[in-house]
């Protein structure tokens, strides 16, 4: 489709630029003749060429004619009758002599058109002007002599070349020809090279935009080229975001539904309370780990960390009181705050109660203690009296960790620390706090989020 459009439109081009040059070189040759019959009219207002026209004006002809009536003849009586007329055949070049009336003095004048007449009563010296002959169109031109009698003016006339429409038509179609061919053997690699890059760009989209369009050359279209490279490596980008997000979707999908879907619907059918908060709480480290991964959530707001851990203490009463813990949280400092998303503390400081929890026997103590200070500073502490901790464990827990989701699966092969512990880390990471994990004073785990100055 391309390439029959690319033809027409050289054609057309082509026949557009022939008629311009043609007429341009027509107003050429037409001009030069004008400036040729103007000259040699300058060259016949001579002594020498008024006696010749006004000795015998019939005969003031120019071009290979007859041979002219000799003195002798026309001096007898009847010798205009008896003398020979000249022929009106067209000569190349010819000239005429007219009257005081612009009235041809030869039988072969023709008739002096009237525009012509017309100017030159009106004092005009000379008119140059065209006319049409069955060969083509012509130049002539009349002036004024200034003589007396019967050559008063002299028109002169250039015929066209024979055969001049033909002549035309030829140089048309020559111009017609070359101009084609030349705005074909500038468009056609033009093609050809369209074509290419966009089989170029054609073939990286069919990779998925993995391979890049290969295009070569400083032009414009290789710098379309660049900028589609340019645009396919953010396509690449958001392809791989998109399926991240897909697989972390169905990963969600597949954790609901085996780790908290099935086990609370048989937790409830058993009446197993214990098992239903560990569910739920496990389903609320889950969809945390969906807002962590989700770059659209963006939330920034004062938390007072005193008002989470009340929160979370009146979620984990029924769960303390069965089990017989005692939980002491009488140091609460309303000074403590941060800036974040409420949500994410308030998650981390219930899989610190958890965890507190699952060490303690029943008549243990969980302490939990929240400070702050004038410059800044802050800190949560979590602690508990169940059995104390190996250095090698404490190291573990202490290790710098970003959230990946599928922590607790495989713990044995990569000793991986839990999901609830996990979860804890990347808020910490997200508030900008430090988290410790140390052996308390008494014994046990003592956990401590602290913002630094």
């Amino acid at each position: 489709m391309l390439l029959r459009r690319l033809l027409l439109v050289s054609l057309l081009l082509s026949l557009g630029l022939s008629a311009i040059s043609l007429w341009s070189m027509e107003r050429v040759r037409y001009r030069d003749r004008e400036l040729a019959i103007e000259r040699m009219a300058a060259t016949q207002t001579t002594d020498l060429a008024r006696e010749r026209c006004e000795a015998n004006p019939n005969w003031f002809l120019a071009g290979p004619r007859g041979p002219a009536p000799s003195a002798a003849l026309l001096a007898q009586p009847d010798g205009d009758v008896l003398a020979p007329r000249p022929d009106s055949d067209p000569r190349p070049v010819e000239f005429f002599a007219y009257d005081v009336e612009y009235i041809g003095q030869s039988t072969a004048a023709p008739r002096l058109p009237q525009p012509m007449r017309a100017a030159l009563r009106a004092g005009t010296k000379s008119v140059t002007a065209p006319f049409e002959t069955p060969e083509g169109t012509g130049v002539q031109t009349a002036f004024s002599t200034g003589w007396s009698g019967p050559c008063v003016a002299l028109l002169f006339r250039m015929h066209p070349p024979p055969g001049q429409f033909m002549e035309r038509v030829r140089i048309f179609i020559y111009l017609t020809a070359g101009a084609f061919l030349v705005l074909l053997a500038i468009a056609w690699p033009l093609d050809r090279r369209i074509r290419a890059v966009g089989v170029a760009l054609r073939g990286s989209a069919r990779s998925d935009y993995q391979d890049p369009a290969l295009v070569y050359g400083r032009d414009e279209l290789s710098s379309l080229g660049f900028a589609f490279n340019e645009a396919a490596v953010n396509i690449r980008r958001l392809n791989t975001d998109l399926r991240g997000q897909e697989a972390d979707f169905r990963r969600f999908v597949t954790n609901v539904t085996a780790e908290v879907d099935e086990p609370l619907r048989a937790s409830l059918a058993t009446g197993d309370v214990a098992q239903v908060t560990d569910l739920a709480l496990h389903l609320s480290n889950l969809l945390v780990g969906a807002r962590f991964r989700d770059p659209g959530i963006r939330v920034t707001e004062t938390v007072e960390i005193s008002a989470v851990v009340q929160s979370v203490a009146r979620e984990f009463e029924p769960a303390i009181r069965n089990k017989g813990v005692h939980l002491d949280i009488t140091q609460l400092d309303p000074a403590a705050t941060l800036q974040g998303d409420p949500v994410f503390l308030t998650q981390g400081v219930r899989n610190l109660m958890a965890q507190a929890l699952e060490r303690e026997a029943p008549g243990g103590t969980i302490i939990i203690k929240v400070q702050g200070s004038v410059q800044g500073r802050c800190s949560l502490q979590v602690a508990d009296s169940g059995p104390d901790l190996s250095d090698a464990d404490l190291r573990e827990l202490n290790a710098v960790r970003r959230f990946r989701g599928d922590e607790g699966r495989g713990a044995d092969l990569r000793g991986d620390i839990g999901l609830g512990l996990a979860v804890v880390h990347e808020v910490c990471h997200r508030f900008g706090m430090r988290v410790e994990f140390r052996r308390g004073a008494a014994g046990g785990l003592e956990v401590e989020l602290s913002l630094p100055i």
